[in-house]
C-alpha cells in the first residue's frame, strides 16, 4: 500500500472533507468512544468493513493491536451533463486505536479508471488550454490534425472547458457527500 506521507489536520467532529497542501482530498476525524477497548473498536470496525464493502473490494495491508490499514475499491455516484454515473473510487482507510478512542484517516482519494486524484480545484482556462495541448502534441495523423482544430477554435474550447468544470464540481459534490456518509455510518457502527 501507498505509504502515508500526507500531512493531515484534526477536523471538528462533523462529518467534513479537506484538502492537503497539495490540494487533494482526505478525511480525518478523532472520535470518541466511551466504554469500549481498543480490541472492541477494532472488532467493530473489522465487522463494519465487511459489511459495507464486499471483501474482493478490500486489500488489507497492515494489522496490529495498536493500527489497521486497508485499500479500498468502491463505487461513487457522479452526475456529469444530464445523467449520473457509477464511477470507481479508490481510497485508503487507517485507523488507529486506544482504548475508548479511535483515529480514522481517508486518504490518497482516487477516482474513475485512472484513479485520479480528487483534488479541490479546475485548472484555469488558459492552464486547461496548455494541458489539451500537450495531449494532442503526441498524437499524430488525423487524430492530431482533428484534434487541434478543436484546440484552435476558441468557442468549442470554452464550452468544452465549462462542461469540464462542471463535472468537476459535481464529482466534488458526490465524493464529498459519499465519504461524509461513510464516516457517519462508521460512527453509527462503532458506537
Amino acid at each position: 500500500m501507498k505509504s502515508f506521507l500526507i500531512f493531515f489536520l484534526l477536523i471538528s467532529i462533523t462529518a467534513t472533507a479537506q484538502f492537503n497542501e497539495k490540494g487533494n482530498l482526505y478525511y480525518e476525524e478523532t472520535i470518541d468512544v466511551k466504554g469500549k477497548s481498543r480490541q472492541q473498536i477494532k472488532e467493530k470496525l473489522h465487522e463494519w468493513l465487511l459489511a459495507e464493502f464486499t471483501r474482493a473490494n478490500i486489500k488489507a495491508s497492515k494489522n496490529t493491536k495498536d493500527e489497521m490499514i486497508a485499500d479500498i475499491t468502491s463505487k461513487v455516484e457522479v452526475k456529469q451533463g444530464t445523467a449520473t454515473l457509477p464511477m470507481d473510487i479508490y481510497f485508503g482507510i487507517l485507523s488507529s486505536f486506544k482504548d475508548e478512542e479511535f483515529t480514522i484517516q481517508l486518504s490518497h482519494i482516487d477516482i474513475g479508471p485512472t484513479q485520479t486524484p480528487v483534488k479541490i480545484g479546475f485548472p484555469d482556462f488558459e492552464s486547461f488550454k496548455d494541458e489539451m495541448q500537450e495531449t494532442v502534441n503526441r498524437l499524430s495523423g488525423d487524430a492530431k490534425a482533428k484534434n487541434q482544430a478543436i484546440l484552435d477554435d476558441e468557442e468549442k474550447m470554452k464550452s468544452i472547458y465549462d462542461r469540464g468544470l462542471q463535472n468537476h464540481d459535481n464529482m466534488l459534490s458526490s465524493v464529498k457527500k459519499y465519504i461524509s456518509g461513510l464516516v457517519n455510518r462508521l460512527k453509527a457502527e462503532i458506537k
